[in-house]
Formats: C-alpha cells, sequence, structure tokens
C-alpha cells in the first residue's frame, strides 16, 4: 500500500512540475527568460516596439518593453522595461534605488501604505518598492522594482512594475529573471 501511495504522490508531483513552464521574449537586442510556476496557457506576453528618447542634456536612451498578462483577470499584469542609455551614467546603489522607488510611489497622490526593501534581482543589487494604489475607488496593491543590468550597469536599467499578487507572480518573477543582451544585436 505504502508503495502504491509513494508511486500516486510521485505521479502527482511530476504532473505539477510538468506544467510549469521557463518562458522567454526578446525585445530588441535583449533576450528576457523568467519561469512564473504556472502554465504558460495562464498568460500572454506582449512585446512593444522600442521607443527612443532623448534627455534635456542629450542623453540618448531607447526603451523596450514587455508586458505579462494573467488571463484570469483584467488588473494583473507585470511590465518589465529595459533602458539603454547611449552615454554611460553613474551606477546607483541598491540604497539609492530604494530612494528614487520610494519618492516615486510615495509622490503619486493615487498611493498608499509605501514599503521598500534593497533586494537582488538577477544577480544584481536592486531594490523594490510595494504600495497600495487606489484608482477608481478600487486598491490594488503594486510592485515597482530596478535593478542595472549586471553585464552593462552604466548604461542598462531593468525595471519591474507588477499588479500580480505577491505570492502568484510578483515573487516569482523576481526570482527567475534573467536579462541578457544578445550577441552582436544593437
Amino acid at each position: 500500500m505504502k508503495k502504491v501511495l509513494l508511486a500516486l504522490a510521485l505521479l502527482v508531483l511530476l504532473s505539477i512540475l510538468a506544467s510549469a513552464e521557463n518562458d522567454s521574449a526578446t525585445t530588441g537586442p535583449y533576450k528576457v527568460s523568467f519561469d512564473l510556476g504556472v502554465p504558460h496557457s495562464a498568460y500572454n506576453i506582449t512585446v512593444s516596439e522600442p521607443k527612443s528618447t532623448e534627455s534635456l542634456s542629450g542623453d540618448k536612451s531607447t526603451i523596450y518593453g514587455i508586458k505579462i498578462r494573467n488571463n484570469t483577470g483584467i488588473l494583473n499584469f507585470m511590465d518589465i522595461g529595459i533602458t539603454y542609455h547611449d552615454i554611460a551614467r553613474l551606477v546607483l546603489t541598491s540604497d539609492e534605488l530604494k530612494y528614487v522607488i520610494s519618492q516615486t510611489l510615495i509622490d503619486d497622490p493615487s498611493t498608499s501604505n509605501v514599503d521598500t526593501a534593497t533586494r537582488t534581482i538577477d544577480n544584481s543589487s536592486g531594490a523594490i518598492g510595494s504600495c497600495d494604489v487606489t484608482e477608481s475607488g478600487f486598491k490594488i496593491k503594486s510592485y515597482l522594482a530596478g535593478y542595472n543590468l549586471k553585464t552593462d550597469p552604466t548604461r542598462t536599467t531593468v525595471t519591474i512594475t507588477s499588479f500580480e499578487p505577491w505570492d502568484e507572480g510578483t515573487l516569482q518573477l523576481l526570482k527567475t529573471i534573467h536579462v541578457e543582451k544578445i550577441a552582436g544585436k544593437k
């Protein structure tokens, strides 16, 4: 009887593991991979066209975007933005990133209950903030994270915005995201 129950438990475990899928998307010269711990059929991935801009000081940058939308709710989505700067910049420490995220969230009048922390993301020093966003009478938990790409920290920044619950998508994305520049692509 124990062998039958053990075999049955093993089959259930293997089917659960088989249903989770690693995924990836390419945007411009970047490949973004992650594992949300759920089947790919549970969400859709949309890659945005790159947007180029120039700051007042002449710093040109290009933003590449990926949206991951959960199929179970209109407000359940995550955005990944990769910004490449043509001119090298100073690299912000995780504490400085934490401060920037905190100020960004606090300055928005629709947010409350702001909390921030430093965190390693994609093997890089980063930071994350959470807040409650009130929109049209609805209160939604939101997350904002950022880090400098380890392989190009002076030029490439990754930001993640998530409206997925912490334990149902956001944490898993933060733990598994990996962004890499594809060799030879501009």
